[in-house]
């Protein structure tokens, strides 16, 4: 039992938690990127009820914070598609994961847009 045990320890410390611990940074970029470009969607939507740099245009403001987050999810996105490039894993499944990353990057955007809520 001992050895089902450490043969298991090595599997998981040699392939599941590198594997894990890429797919939840992902993740968590993804999330941080989408709620920065909900936020600049909310500004420049709306007239918030806070004054953003004294005499900057909100919509402005906004359309600079969604632009930001755009660049982090994309810098995020081509950085996964490298790593998954590296893997030499069959082009299908690279393309299969881009598009479900795209689609989940603006259902993500539309969710935090539709929880703010008025």
């Amino acid at each position: 039992m001992s050895d089902f045990r450490t043969s298991w320890l090595a599997f998981h410390n040699r392939h599941i938690e590198p594997v894990s611990k890429e797919v939840f940074g992902h993740v968590e970029k993804m999330v941080i990127g989408t709620l920065i470009i909900s936020a600049g969607a909310h500004v420049s939507s709306n007239e918030p009820s806070i004054v953003l740099f004294g005499y900057l245009r909100h919509g402005l403001v906004g359309r600079g914070v969604e632009l930001f987050g755009i660049v982090l999810l994309l810098l995020n996105f081509i950085d996964g598609l490298y790593k998954l490039a590296k893997l030499e894993w069959h082009v299908a499944f690279q393309v299969v994961m881009s598009f479900c990353y795209i689609i989940l990057s603006a259902r993500l955007v539309q969710l935090i847009l539709a929880f703010r809520g008025e």
